[in-house]
């Protein structure tokens, strides 16, 4: 996967690594409010809170594909 932006990560986003699903909540200036489940459609966990350019590392180290949801804001 190619370098993350800001701009890249958006609310209503799915992104499917090889353990979970992870749905983007929110996201603000710094934030971002995220679930984690490891079947798509549980929706029991609560969000979860994270500095963007963490999540971006994540993603960029699991190597995340999108699988739901728009590219851009």
């Amino acid at each position: 996967m190619k370098a993350h932006s800001q701009s890249r990560l958006a609310k209503g986003q799915i992104w499917k690594t090889r353990a979970a699903h992870i749905e983007i909540v929110a996201l603000g200036k710094r934030l971002i409010h995220y679930r984690i489940t490891k079947q798509m459609g549980l929706r029991k966990m609560s969000a979860q809170i994270s500095g963007i350019e963490a999540m971006e590392n994540y993603l960029k180290t699991n190597q995340a594909r999108l699988v739901g949801g728009d590219s851009a804001n």
